[in-house]
């Protein structure tokens, strides 16, 4: 046999026993390899943090995402003394030092006018004159309500990329509205530029996720039953799935005080000055961000149901689920066409 002849078979046999151990080593593989899924929590913004994502990389992102939210709070958090917003409430004008403030300002307007003054950070006073704020207060009495709502209104500000103005003095800005669903849009930008594709991230109860969740179906979120009383088992009266969307809900339920009997939501009506008594307790907003879910949630508790249908007519890219009180006091639930088959009512 000559070399020629034996140099093929020798190739023939050579390509038959690569052949085998690639199929042996493809028939010792599971049929899906399914990444790991991490889950991270701690503490923020007086509440807490849940955070759960895959990564090839099996990466633990703890220490940044404190790291993010502590910053956070340096800027935006009226609870903090020496941050951005609380200097700037007790000053004239403030120059931005972090990159926060200046998008929630910008967001904050676009919202204040597609509402129609519905939602407007300006409220801090009221809120604060209603014991809402850092520092508790007797109940105010109208006259005082009336002083106050002189400088609410966020056309008492002008701001541009660089600093924000008073046009009034006593004027001063609150973004618990706004601000925590905010800080879940900046954390879920922070793991998806480090390459995370499946992740959800939740942050006081208002939540941003992307992907698939660890058995590969959409994320799914459970909408609480308002009328529970406190220390009684939550129930769930539906179940919103997410397709790369952030949600938020915002009510009365759970945060309020009484006085002479009368119950007194945390949501405060810029326009009137007092707590809000509308239609809508539960306010469901799923939205491409969480800044907006968090916003638009708490401007429908202000606007009612009605103009709430009015103005989704024209935000098509919201979705809603509301749950309110009709004429005689029996709850009933109230969603747009846009969630479809994307909810599920229990």
């Amino acid at each position: 046999m000559n070399n020629r002849k034996k140099n093929s078979i020798y190739s023939l046999i050579l390509i038959a026993v690569v052949a085998i151990v690639w199929f042996y080593r493809d028939s010792q593989k599971p049929e899906t390899e399914k990444l790991p899924y991490i889950f991270i929590s701690g503490e923020a913004q007086g509440t807490t943090y849940n955070i759960t994502y895959s990564d090839v990389e099996n990466r633990n992102f703890k220490a940044a995402v404190d790291s993010i939210l502590h910053q956070f709070d340096l800027s935006l958090s009226t609870y903090v003394k020496s941050s951005e917003i609380v200097r700037f409430n007790k000053s004239d004008s403030f120059k931005f030092e972090s990159p926060f403030f200046y998008p929630v300002l910008e967001k904050s307007k676009e919202i204040y006018e597609a509402s129609e003054g519905a939602f407007d950070p300006t409220v801090y006073p009221l809120i604060e004159a209603w014991g809402f704020g850092p520092e508790k207060v007797d109940f105010p009495d109208s006259s005082r309500i009336e002083e106050i709502k002189e400088y609410v209104g966020f056309e008492h500000i002008n701001f541009n990329k660089q600093r924000v103005v008073k046009e009034k003095e006593k004027v001063s800005l609150d973004f618990n509205a706004i601000a925590q669903g905010y800080s879940i849009d900046v954390v879920f930008e922070f793991l998806e530029a480090q390459g995370i594709e499946n992740m959800m991230v939740e942050l006081g109860g208002e939540l941003r996720v992307k992907g698939k969740n660890e058995n590969e179906d959409l994320w799914a979120i459970g909408i609480d039953d308002p009328k529970i009383e406190s220390g009684q088992q939550a129930s769930r009266v539906a179940i919103i799935k997410l397709d790369n969307e952030a949600i938020s809900t915002s009510g009365n339920y759970r945060k309020f005080f009484v006085h002479e009997g009368e119950k007194y939501g945390h949501s405060i009506n810029p326009k009137t000055g007092y707590p809000i008594q509308r239609d809508i307790i539960s306010s469901t907003v799923v939205a491409p961000t969480c800044m907006e879910a968090d916003a638009w949630s708490t401007a429908f508790m202000v606007t009612g149901l009605e103009k709430a249908k009015e103005i989704l007519t024209t935000q098509n890219h919201l979705k809603a689920f509301f749950i309110y009180e009709d004429e005689n006091g029996v709850l009933k639930q109230f969603n747009t066409e846009n969630i479809g088959e994307n909810i599920i009512l229990e």
